[in-house]
């Protein structure tokens, strides 16, 4: 039977009941929501590489946690014109500047808006109501990832739930933890913080995006002695703090994943949580990969 884009987010509504919340943050970013869905795919970033495999399978809906266009906000007015945004940061808050047509000419925005509307495809973001759930499920898929699950002691609260991902490890060095974390993650970059030979095994795990008293928070926790994280606000924030807490004599390290990688594991759970609800057609979960390398 065949099924149109505009029905499956039917579904992902229904399966929330009561508790969906309307937010133009989860929408159609673009593509035409009563296009018949051939299959779909989940994945953090929808970018050209992930278009492409998506095309390459025989599917022509992604859903995913970020915006196709890049900017944090919705990027389409009127479902026609994209428009840049420029987010200033002040006092916490984000402000931003709306420049109707200010990316109409660059040839990135031109080249992916014209692969979308030749393969015509349709890319559903679903992020706001994804994390508002109980369980936090960017959590949850990150642990699975690392193999963490069975060393899971959650402190108070709901199990799995939001800023409750504490996990007691085998003793290591922070060195050695690093490099089994780089290694069952298959990356190629990580950022370690702290004396490398600093024995950890009480670990706070985020993902995404932290601000400093998230994670001075997360580094109060009884017995935490490491921090595995996406990334942090502001870089100068996080290195500024971790050489004080260095100094002053706490035996803590921190690693950074990078917001992408940290995140991608809950695109691979979001897949899972789709499945039952569109019997239909093939759900799939396409990784957008690592964004960076190293120079050696």
């Amino acid at each position: 039977m065949a099924i149109t884009a505009q029905a499956v987010v039917n579904r992902i509504q229904k399966k929330f009941g009561p508790g969906w919340m309307p937010t133009p943050v989860d929408a159609f970013m673009a593509g035409d929501p009563g296009i018949e869905v051939t299959g779909i795919v989940t994945t953090y970033a929808p970018t050209l590489e992930v278009l492409k495999k998506t095309v390459a399978s025989g599917k022509n809906m992604i859903i995913s946690r970020e915006n196709p266009y890049w900017v944090r906000t919705n990027a389409w007015g009127g479902g026609t014109q994209f428009q840049g945004l420029q987010s200033n940061w002040t006092n916490g808050q984000d402000f931003i500047r709306q420049e109707p047509g200010a990316a109409d000419n660059d040839p990135t925005f031109l080249a992916k808006k014209e692969y979308i509307d030749s393969n015509k495809l349709v890319v559903y973001r679903f992020f706001a109501n994804w994390n508002a759930q109980p369980v936090d499920y960017q959590l949850k898929g990150l642990a699975k990832s690392l193999g963490w699950e069975a060393h899971y002691k959650p402190s108070g609260g709901a199990p799995w739930g939001h800023n409750n991902g504490f996990f007691e490890l085998p003793p290591a060095t922070l060195k050695e933890t690093a490099i089994a974390i780089k290694k069952k993650l298959n990356i190629k970059s990580i950022r370690v913080g702290g004396n490398p030979d600093t024995v950890v095994h009480k670990a706070a795990l985020s993902h995404g995006m932290y601000w400093l008293r998230d994670i001075q928070q997360l580094y109060a926790g009884p017995g935490v002695d490491l921090l595995v994280m996406g990334e942090p606000q502001w870089e100068n924030e996080l290195s500024l703090y971790s050489f004080d807490v260095a100094d002053s004599g706490q035996k803590k390290g921190y690693i950074v994943l990078g917001q992408q990688i940290s995140e991608e594991p809950g695109s691979a759970e979001m897949a899972e949580w789709i499945k039952p609800i569109v019997t239909e057609i093939t759900v799939e979960h396409i990784s957008a990969g690592e964004p960076c390398w190293i120079a050696s």
